[in-house]
Formats: C-alpha cells, sequence, structure tokens
C-alpha cells in the first residue's frame, strides 16, 4: 500500500467546511477496518486486478475547470446542496495536485493530492477494482475501509477522467448495511486542455 496522502479525507473536509458544519471532534484520518465479515470492502482482488498509471490523468492537468461540488445536507428539502467551484491540476512524478477554489465560499478553498502507487492499484489507500474506457472517458471505481461520522464504512469513489470532464463521486456504505449513501460529487468542465504538465 503506498503512503497515505490523504486525498480523500481532503475531499470530505472540503465539503464539511462549505457544509459550514462539523464538531470541534475530528474523525481520525485513516479508519481501522471493518469487520471482514461486515465490511464490502474486505474483498478478494487478484494480483492481475485492474490498475492505473498517473498518465491517465494526463488529459485532467491544467487550469480552466469549472463546475460544482453537490454534497449531502440531510437539512434541507433535497438532502444535498450545491456550491460553483473550480479546480486546477498539476502533476509530480506519481502525484496530482487538485487546487480547489468556491468562489462563494472562499474559505473552504484548499488541495489535496493523489498518489498513483508505482503497480497501479492504488490511489492512496483507494483499492483500484474496476477499471473501464468507453467514448474517451476513463471510469475508475476505487474502495477504501473509512469512518462516516464515528461509524465504520466502505467508502467508494468513482473517478471519471476525460479530457473536457472530470468527475469525483463518493458513496458510503455503513458496517452491517447493504445500502450505499450519497456522499459528495464533484464534477468539472473545461472547453480545451490548458497547460498539461507532467514529467
Amino acid at each position: 500500500m503506498v503512503s497515505k496522502m490523504k486525498f480523500l479525507p481532503a475531499l470530505l473536509g472540503l465539503a464539511v467546511m462549505i457544509a459550514g458544519c462539523g464538531g470541534s471532534e475530528s474523525s481520525p484520518e485513516t479508519a481501522p477496518p471493518a469487520p471482514q465479515e461486515e465490511s464490502p470492502a474486505g474483498i478478494e482482488i487478484a494480483d492481475d486486478g485492474p490498475s492505473v498509471s498517473v498518465e491517465d490523468f494526463d488529459p485532467v492537468l491544467g487550469y480552466g475547470w469549472t463546475g460544482e461540488l453537490v454534497y449531502a445536507a440531510p437539512d434541507t428539502e433535497t438532502g444535498q446542496r450545491t456550491v460553483p467551484a473550480t479546480l486546477s491540476i498539476s502533476r509530480e512524478g506519481r502525484v496530482l495536485t487538485l487546487d480547489f477554489a468556491f468562489p462563494e465560499a472562499p474559505e473552504g478553498d484548499g488541495s489535496a493530492t493523489l498518489e498513483i502507487s508505482e503497480e497501479g492499484a492504488w490511489i492512496n489507500d483507494e483499492r483500484v477494482i474496476r477499471r473501464e474506457e468507453e467514448d474517451g472517458v476513463l471510469t475508475l471505481l476505487t474502495r477504501q475501509d473509512c469512518i462516516e461520522g464515528r461509524t465504520i464504512a466502505t467508502c467508494d469513489y468513482l473517478y471519471d477522467v476525460a479530457d473536457d470532464t472530470f468527475s469525483i463521486a463518493k458513496a458510503v456504505t455503513l458496517a452491517g448495511e447493504s445500502e450505499k449513501r450519497f456522499g459528495h460529487q464533484y464534477s468539472f468542465r473545461r472547453g480545451e486542455a490548458s497547460d498539461p504538465t507532467s514529467d
């Protein structure tokens, strides 16, 4: 497993900051594993399972991404809130840096990192469990044990990577449950790639 550069908790942290909620106690960055019989993350994956390379993200490097963050908000009628967002992405070695800005809530601005493992089986501490390519869009599904509030859970992340679209969606399955709950989704579009850089 690769070094834990905590991209996913950072994304969740941005969503919580935008929501203006979250108590004084923060969840630990790394969740203990759920009991094997309760955790969907406890799955056997073949050594020759799906993988990803940092070059797969070359189409999304650069500036000019505009879009939105949609996050769960149980206190609203729809159960969700939406805020505008912009994004720029840079790369150094096997690490991608995502710089988020929220024009209507600048207190939520921040950066997060994605580190791709050398063999390509992991993004940070998420295991790549599915890879599909269709019509110029690379779709990746990753999974990790996590903590949602004070509850052990499994977090699934769906990445869509293309020249003009980029999105990351999170779903949560609490230990002992089978239903996936919506966490948040970042969705961005760009007219054309701008200033892509790679090593």
